[in-house]
């Protein structure tokens, strides 16, 4: 066979192989080309902050918590598989109020919080119309330290919210697997999130009125705040069994035990119960029996062995904490606001979130 009909099979491979080359480079170049068109006409969601982030953060991007991996329990028999066009795919928790579910709504992937009111405490229909449209108001609440609500109304006469899902457990389920949070850093940044989290939800005329260890979800990107609103709404419908009122025993200020007016100065009151909680393990109102707790709040004032473990850790932020412990409202911070101001003493924007982060990160969560 000659040297000529030898190299041409050699020849026709290496024309195959640039040949192939030719076409991958092309079609990378044009697919390319169609992802930047595509990123043209479809930019990325960019979610902008509310004028308190601007204030408080200055222009940082607020911290997303990871995609939750939530461990949910079986249905019960006679529940309920869809409230309000979502999906239940199991129960997350219960309590005296409401239910929360692991949710998905029909023909979306992402997973929520679906939280719903108990039948029982429901008596009214035009209360409930008044609950659909104050939800409304909760889809305003934004911020780097509050759980978003997503979605909200009344369904077959079941008032529902859905809330994004969230990383982490709450501070109490923390305190009990865990234990204290004994890092000054970590403890100031719980505090500040927790205050910046109120001035958001107070801004919008909205009081929490149920602030307490298990609605503080504690994420590894930073403290979130839980059902925000949900108390106030469900007071101020009048959607609760006679006699009855939303609160935690512990957590509730002296004006709640009697007929004057609820305002924010509630939130701070509960805002510096959960700080102490977080370092002590409880609230300083905690006693053996509920008459021994409300004779604490409106009289002998808290335990002096739990402020004692915040001002170990961090005097300055105990005094705080004593300050917005004063019995007449009056004499406390007046709403979320003031305490972060009272807390930071006007730092330069971006400051207060910067502090919050590297804080948290001691508690390596």
């Amino acid at each position: 066979m000659s040297l000529v009909s030898r190299l041409v099979p050699i020849g026709l491979i290496l024309l195959a192989v640039i040949v192939a080359w030719a076409v991958s480079v092309g079609t990378r170049r044009r697919l390319q080309r169609l992802n930047a068109a595509v990123a043209h006409v479809y930019p990325p969601a960019v979610h902008p902050q509310s004028p308190a982030e601007q204030a408080y953060h200055g222009a940082a991007v607020a911290p997303v918590a990871p995609v939750a991996t939530v461990a949910n329990q079986p249905m019960h028999q006679g529940e309920p598989r869809t409230i309000g066009g979502y999906h239940l795919l199991g129960r997350i928790g219960s309590g005296g109020m409401g239910t929360v579910y692991l949710a998905r709504r029909e023909g979306a992937a992402t997973q929520v919080a679906l939280k719903t009111i108990n039948l029982e405490l429901l008596d009214n229909a035009e209360l409930l119309r008044r609950f659909e449209r104050e939800t409304e108001v909760l889809g305003m609440v934004s911020g780097a330290y509050t759980a978003r609500v997503l979605d909200g109304g009344v369904d077959g006469g079941r008032p529902y919210l859905v809330m994004e899902l969230l990383d982490g457990q709450p501070l109490d389920a923390h305190l009990r697997e865990q234990g204290l949070i004994r890092s000054p850093e970590a403890l100031r940044a719980l505090a500040l999130a927790l205050a910046a989290a109120l001035s958001g939800v107070h801004r919008l005329g909205l009081i929490h009125r149920d602030l307490k260890p298990a609605n503080i979800m504690l994420t590894t990107a930073g403290p979130r705040l839980l059902d925000f609103g949900i108390a106030a709404l469900v007071d101020g419908t009048r959607l609760t069994m006679a006699g009855g009122g939303p609160g935690t025993l512990t957590y509730m200020a002296p004006e709640q035990f009697g007929d004057e007016r609820v305002g924010t100065a509630a939130d701070v009151w509960a805002w510096a119960c959960c700080v102490v909680c977080a370092a002590h393990g409880a609230s300083p109102f905690a006693a053996t029996s509920t008459g021994a707790v409300i004779r604490r709040i409106v009289d002998t004032g808290p335990e002096p062995t739990a402020l004692a473990a915040v001002q170990a850790l961090d005097p300055a932020l105990a005094a705080v904490v004593v300050r917005a412990l004063t019995i007449n409202p009056a004499g406390r911070p007046v709403d979320g606001a003031a305490l972060l101001e009272l807390l930071t003493a006007h730092p330069a924007p971006g400051a207060v979130q910067d502090q919050i982060t590297q804080g948290w990160r001691t508690l390596g969560l």
